[in-house]
């Protein structure tokens, strides 16, 4: 997709599904939207909402009234306005914004998706709505981003009280994908459905797990046959990597897993990963500290787009601020696709989903003006600045410090897999 394409894509979402058009007010609909979305952005650690309505003001030139713009922020049109904008912004980015076809072919999986869930804090008086677990109120984003790209690719609400494992993307959707999660989500129910749809997945094993070891691929003995893995003392082993095949009848069906050990001197004892991917087993570990990716884009969401700065107790204020984040995140991500096509092959794998986010911080104010107005001198400061910003958004030291995308690039080549 070429630059004009990406960008316009961007536009088309926000216009496709917010009316720019509105008699009753000053304000249209997609002003409001789109100033929201990109003026809840910053490092700052505090936010009044009343900012928000000046930032309007300031960008529109135009009066809006404390009473009109807090009827709106705490309508039920903005949070459907937002939610529409959302799920349009990630269905369309996703047909454009592509990256890693080489690796994904060699580990044979057509993406990479990380699960995870992040709370946030909010005023005691939303409880009732929200309650919390460690604090008295609270909202949790359960989200799945793709690794290579950032996109959200799903994504629900709730109250932090709410498990995680409730949580979770229609397996259906992860036919042919790879997706890495931690013990929160952990089920044998799950992993046999994502197996039975044709996805992937890797994750740690549970400490509880009670599974009896049926072949073994190297590092033991074929004497451990028949023995329940977790209570078994492997310390004689320590460094080895162990691979085995594991059975655990459930709900009368046999499930068979591979699992793979990995020493940890700091804790002296063996991690354990259960996955049903086909890769040499050196490759496990590596692959699942890419999970760490997804808590890096909830803190990039979080630093730069504001998505914890939730200063209301009101429900639908609550979820339309979060929802305006989301939607920023979604909408910098263009800036990734961007960003690949003026940096050089070997920067590709460096490219930093904190960083992306710290220039969309940058740039808001020409990403509003690109959206709300048609004049191609809008489009062409937008794109001037991006290429501006384009070497800040790869880790600059990744010639001396290998990212872990490009680890795993290495190993795949090394080992011809």
């Amino acid at each position: 997709m070429t630059k004009s394409n990406t960008l316009e894509v961007l536009k088309q979402s926000f216009e496709k599904v917010i009316p720019s058009q509105d008699a009753r007010t000053t304000v249209t609909p997609l002003e409001f939207v789109v100033c929201l979305v990109f003026c809840y952005l910053g490092d700052s650690k505090t936010f009044a909402l009343e900012a928000i309505r000046r930032f309007m003001k300031a960008q529109l030139g135009r009066h809006l009234s404390r009473s009109a713009f807090w009827e709106r922020l705490a309508g039920d049109r903005l949070k459907t306005h937002l939610r529409a904008v959302v799920a349009e912004l990630m269905v369309a980015l996703a047909v454009g914004i592509t990256s890693g076809h080489q690796l994904l072919k060699m580990l044979g999986v057509t993406a990479i998706w990380l699960v995870d869930s992040s709370s946030i804090t909010l005023w005691r008086r939303a409880q009732k709505q929200f309650p919390g677990t460690r604090t008295a109120a609270g909202i949790k984003w359960h989200a799945g981003f793709d690794l290579l790209t950032g996109l959200l690719t799903w994504f629900q609400l709730t109250p932090t009280k709410t498990h995680d494992r409730k949580c979770f993307p229609e397996v259906k959707q992860l036919t042919g994908k790879l997706v890495l999660f931690d013990l929160g989500y952990w089920d044998f129910g799950l992993l046999q459905a994502i197996e039975k749809a044709g996805g992937f997945f890797l994750s740690r094993l549970k400490s509880n797990a009670v599974i009896e070891i049926a072949e073994v691929v190297q590092g033991l003995s074929k004497q451990w046959i028949g023995h329940a893995l977790l209570s078994l003392d492997f310390s004689d082993k320590a460094g080895k990597i162990i691979e085995v095949f594991t059975t655990k009848i459930y709900r009368g069906h046999t499930l068979r897993y591979r699992v793979i050990g990995f020493w940890n001197p700091m804790e002296k004892e063996y991690h354990w990963y259960i996955t049903n991917l086909i890769v040499p087993a050196y490759l496990i570990y590596p692959l699942y500290r890419l999970r760490w990716q997804i808590e890096l884009i909830f803190k990039a969401c979080k630093n730069s787009l504001n998505a914890n700065q939730i200063t209301s107790g009101d429900e639908n204020i609550i979820e339309s601020l979060l929802l305006a984040s989301i939607a920023a995140h979604l909408s910098t991500q263009t800036l990734f696709q961007l960003g690949l096509e003026e940096v050089e092959d070997d920067q590709q794998f460096a490219m930093s989903f904190q960083r992306i986010a710290q220039v969309a911080v940058a740039l808001a104010p020409d990403f509003i003006r690109f959206l709300l107005n048609s004049a191609r001198e809008y489009f062409d400061q937008l794109w001037d600045k991006i290429k501006l910003f384009a070497n800040e958004m790869f880790d600059p030291n990744y010639k001396k410090r290998e990212t872990s995308l490009m680890r795993i690039q290495r190993l795949l080549c090394e080992g011809e897999v």
